[in-house]
């Protein structure tokens, strides 16, 4: 007997593991059972349910023919008449579609989460306050950097401050008419009649202190005190906002900036100081290290929502400018708003109306000084900023991309397919379903937003992809038939029998080349039409999709997909026949496409080895990357944007520009002290520490309430015999007077004691302006004032710090918990009947909106791509080509970090949908190369023919779609850039994982099947297709595949 061979393998073989599995007797033995099983199975019941499927499917097909053959014989007998009524059906959606642009809304509020705490909060302050602000940046001469050219004004000086004033309005104006009477000129209308519920600024509260005395003397004799003043409030002739005006004395000026300077420094600024966070000289002070003038100011406006109704002057509806229609909204507020300042510069002693400063000015950040002129005063805010964005991301679209983009395109289809034929023949199709789907937006009234952006290219992607597989196919089957018909004409003059040539545009020749390519090719456009429609159709799930933009561009791409589907099936075989088109062959190109082809099947195991490589690294900076916090920097808006450059610079000065809020609701206590409910004392000393102990102490964060307006008032008693002064303080301090306590402390307690607390309180809150009432409290409803807005501003910050800070201040308001966990019902006042809210306004409501984009991101990603396998699997008859077809998908997806982190793309309002637009694309090529290799057969050369035929038609789609979007490289907006960048990118990988993985995927899960069944030699030969044996049938049947 032989020895045995105890001489250990050199190495592991992965072929001979499988092979030496399918010689292993139980494996054998297992599979002999599966065999006998299925034969079992087939037997009894498989074959009549066979029989009866296969009989369906016959039916269907010949159904399917049927109906072919009769539209398209309709069609090609007429294929002008065909085109033109397809023309003038679309005719109404193109003059619809050149209204697009304004349906296009650019206001943040859109963008809100449904449920979300910030929404729900920033509707319940809406109800009484404004949430809506529009700032005026203003510069003096003084901001100038260049010493030299420097002016010595202040904001403070009485003339810029009578400037200032008469844009806000005052008593100087007031009785003017037109624009003539500033913005808010209705100071206790709420808004209704000017739209301004409240301005706030240096000037505003230095008319407050001006005005205040009449005021305060007004509400004494209101509540019967002795009035020390008796002239004071000549009732016969006040008003509320009686002496409302810039005092004419610099020195009364300047007292009254000294006595509210707390406040005053959240207005002004002095931009001569390097940094007016940090002590530069060491003196414990660090705003004093400039030139001592204040030469930058802001004027924060709160607007209504709603401006219906409103005389404010209202812009032409763009939609029909002829029609005399007026549209009152934020838009127009904000046109209204430069109509006045410029109307306001020719009024005489009005130079900072028409003042612009071409020089560098020293709030500038360095890196923009190159950005002029600059206004001296510019209207700015969050909501001019985001309409003017929104304006001029549509310009740069249109005026600058789509001319280029049309021309590139052009040119890569007549370098692809050698002839100028093809771009008519792929192009109108895509045009017409894109003025169809967006005149259809106009006809419909759905409201859009800047990310309907990412429709346009998904939208253009397929269009090109159906017209161009379909015009291919439909090449292929003629030259086919073409090349049969002269082997035939070859063999029949050779046996003395000669036929006559066909002629290439036989109509019989094209309408069976067109039929047969609408059966095959016409059925994986219609596969993929109804996959991404029904794809995207998870993008309209409110359940998954908190935020509307991203619904309606869910709705959007429904709508345009079906569309382009029916356009493309219709006018690509009616233009093609036509335009007498034939695409010119080339040989190197088919010898080229003939190698490609073969790579799958003979190298499937490196491709599948590189693609886990990068899937896996892809999948470890996956959150990292598209986790990373939207970003809204300058990168996203168009360069020289004077409102964003001016919001900016407001942000890094005045470490402000986000307006929060919170409110502090009183209504269930009642009235306790014989005061309203919102001003009992003890409320405002609760309000007074959670401002002091709570928030301001939080980094980056100042606010303003009742408190902060009540100690910047001043108030002076005098003597009315002696007339010395005994009280010169503020209304916060006449309400905290040691008196109250202890007669005997001051010289102003036989004043005070002419009275209790409770009644001085109504006095000092009667004191304040209607305007500063209407900012802070909500209307006296006959019970009194229930409720108060207290105001956080903080910086434009990343989102990341600002959390944070959102997190801490919450936290702090919750107090000792809210009711119910609600964000309405919170405790942090600490008294029985008083209740806070949590924080909304500019941050939460960007922190949510954030949340609520890579929530539905990654939500709508996972529900996409389930929803996806289990109809393609249905489709397909296949769950194993669904789930090949979803994991090449879902490569590119994996491999989108690894773009974002080589090219440092920030995750932007625009890159946020690539994810979805892959999706679209990825999937159609996916399924095109899935749908040729069932027609040809999971051969080696049905897989080899099928990546050579259809790969290459994806190849010139991807192509085609590329120079498109390369006209993106050519706007001036760098986030646009990088968007389209990556998108090409990433359309580039879906050519690669389509034509090379999918198949790799296909011809690896075959020869592991071929080698577990026992058979000799490599399953991918390339001389005759390999028959798998019975066994292999049974250990398919044995995973279930279909």
């Amino acid at each position: 007997m032989a020895e045995e061979d105890d001489t250990p393998p050199e190495g592991f073989s992965f072929p001979e593991f499988l092979s030496s599995i399918g010689k292993w007797p139980p494996f054998v033995a297992l599979i002999a059972f599966l065999s006998s099983a299925r034969n079992t199975f087939n037997d009894a019941i498989g074959s009549s349910i066979g029989q009866y499927r296969n009989t369906a499917i016959e039916m269907l097909d010949r159904f399917r023919i049927s109906i072919f053959s009769t539209i398209y014989s309709v069609i090609l007998r007429a294929p002008a008449l065909v085109i033109v009524c397809l023309l003038l059906m679309t005719y109404p959606f193109f003059l619809q579609s050149m209204e697009f642009q304004h349906q296009i809304n650019g206001d943040v509020e859109v963008y809100l989460p449904d449920g979300a705490n910030s929404t729900d909060l920033l509707l319940e302050v809406r109800e009484q306050w404004s949430t809506d602000i529009v700032l005026l940046y203003v510069h003096t001469d003084n901001a100038i950097a260049d010493a030299n050219r420097r002016g010595t004004e202040n904001v403070t000086d009485q003339d810029i401050l009578r400037q200032i004033s008469w844009i806000e309005g005052d008593d100087e104006n007031q009785g003017a008419g037109g624009l003539k009477r500033g913005l808010d000129y209705a100071k206790d209308d709420r808004g209704t009649e000017d739209g301004v519920v409240w301005i706030l600024s240096h000037s505003q509260i230095i008319k407050e202190a001006n005005s205040s005395a009449k005021r305060f003397n007004c509400a004494l004799e209101k509540y019967q005190i002795p009035n020390v003043d008796p002239e004071g409030c000549p009732v016969t002739s006040t008003t509320p906002s009686d002496g409302y005006s810039i005092p004419s004395d610099q020195d009364t000026i300047d007292r009254y900036v000294e006595n509210a300077a707390p406040i005053m420094r959240n207005f002004v600024r002095d931009t001569q100081d390097p940094d007016p966070t940090v002590d530069e000289d060491g003196d414990g002070i660090t705003d004093n290290e400039g030139d001592g003038i204040w030469d930058t100011a802001v004027v924060v406006i709160g607007i209504r929502f709603d401006m219906n109704g409103t005389e404010i002057d209202g812009r032409v509806d763009p939609k029909d400018p002829n029609s005399g229609n007026r549209i009152y909204d934020h838009r127009a507020f904000i046109e209204h708003t430069e109509n006045l300042l410029e109307k306001c510069g020719f009024e005489p002693e009005m130079d900072l109306c028409r003042t612009s400063y071409s020089d560098a000015l020293s709030s500038m950040n360095v890196s923009r000084q190159g950005i002029l002129p600059r206004d001296a005063i510019t209207v700015t805010g969050l909501t001019p900023v985001l309409h003017d964005v929104s304006d001029a991301v549509y310009d740069e679209l249109v005026d600058r991309m789509l001319p280029l983009s049309i021309a590139f395109v052009a040119l890569a289809m007549i370098i692809l397919h050698r002839s100028p034929k093809v771009v008519v023949i792929c192009g109108m199709p895509i045009v017409l379903s894109l003025m169809v789907t967006f005149g259809s937006t106009v006809f419909l009234d759905i409201m859009l937003t800047p990310m309907i952006i990412s429709a346009g290219p998904i939208l253009v992607g397929l269009g090109v992809d159906y017209a161009l597989h379909l015009v291919n196919r439909i090449e292929e089957n003629r030259n086919e038939m073409l090349d049969e018909h002269a082997q035939r004409m070859f063999e029949a003059e050779r046996e003395g029998k000669p036929l006559d040539p066909i002629d290439p545009w036989d109509e019989g020749l094209y309408h069976q080349a067109t039929v047969n390519a609408a059966c095959t090719t016409g059925n994986a456009i219609m596969l993929s039409a109804l996959t991404t429609i029904i794809g995207f159709n998870v993008l309209t799930w409110t359940s998954l999709v908190p935020i509307k933009p991203m619904r309606t561009v869910g709705t959007t791409l429904l709508l345009g997909i079906a569309i382009t589907f029916f356009l493309s099936m219709v006018m690509v075989p009616a233009l093609s026949y036509v335009l007498r088109y034939r695409k010119g062959r080339s040989a190197a190109n088919d010898s080229v496409w003939s190698f490609i082809g073969t790579i799958p099947v003979r190298a499937p195991g490196a491709i599948l080895v590189v693609t886990l490589l990068f899937s896996a690294y892809g999948a470890m900076i996956l959150s990292d990357e598209l986790g990373k916090d939207i970003t809204g920097s300058s990168d996203e808006v168009p360069p020289g944007l004077q409102s964003y450059e001016a919001l900016a610079e407001y942000s890094r000065v005045f470490n402000g520009g986000q307006t929060n809020m919170f409110i502090v609701d009183a209504e269930d206590r009642g009235r306790v002290n014989d005061t309203a409910p919102i001003r009992d004392l003890p409320i405002l000393d609760a309000i007074d520490r959670i401002q002091t102990q709570d928030i301001d102490t939080v980094d980056n964060t100042t606010s303003i309430s009742l408190v902060t307006i009540l100690k910047s008032i001043p108030v002076t008693v005098q003597d009315p015999i002696t007339e010395t002064v005994i009280f010169d303080d503020t209304l916060w301090g006449l309400l905290h007077s040691d008196c109250w306590d202890n007669p005997t402390s001051g010289l102003e307690c036989p004043f005070l004691l002419l009275t209790n607390r409770e009644t001085m309180v109504n006095v000092v809150f009667d004191t304040l302006s209607p305007e500063v009432r209407s900012m802070l409290m909500n209307a006296d409803s006959g019970f009194g004032e229930t409720k108060t807005l207290v105001y956080v501003n903080q910086p434009y910050i990343n989102l990341g710090d600002a959390g944070e800070l959102r997190k801490t201040i919450d936290q702090r308001l919750t107090g000792s918990g809210c009711e119910e966990g609600s964000a309405l019902n919170c405790n942090a006042v600490g008294m029985d009947g008083v209740e806070n809210t949590l924080l909304t306004g500019s941050l939460p409501v960007s922190l949510d909106i954030n949340a609520g984009i890579h929530e539905a991101q990654s939500e709508t990603t996972i529900a996409t791509m389930l929803v996806l396998l289990v109809v393609m699997s249905f489709l397909f008859m296949s769950p194993r080509l669904a789930l090949f077809t979803m994991t090449a998908v879902g490569v590119v997806v994996l491999w989108q970090p690894l773009l974002m982190r080589g090219g440092s793309v920030n995750v932007n309002v625009f890159t946020a949908m690539i994810g979805t637009i892959v999706f679209g694309i990825g999937v159609d090529d996916s399924i095109h190369i899935v749908d040729r290799i069932k027609d040809e057969g999971e051969t080696p050369g049905g897989i080899s023919k099928s990546v050579e035929k259809t790969g290459q038609t994806i190849f010139e789609t991807t192509a085609t779609t590329s120079a498109g979007l390369a006209a993106g490289l050519f706007v001036s907006i760098p986030g646009l850039q990088n968007f389209f960048v990556l998108m090409m990118l990433l359309i580039i990988f879906a050519l690669l994982t389509s034509s090379l993985l999918l198949p790799s995927m296909i011809v690896t899960y075959r020869s592991i099947l071929h080698r577990l069944s026992g058979n000799e030699g490599s399953w991918a030969g390339f001389e005759v297709d390999v028959v798998i044996e019975e066994k292999v049938d049974g250990v398919e049947a044995s995973l279930v595949d279909g």
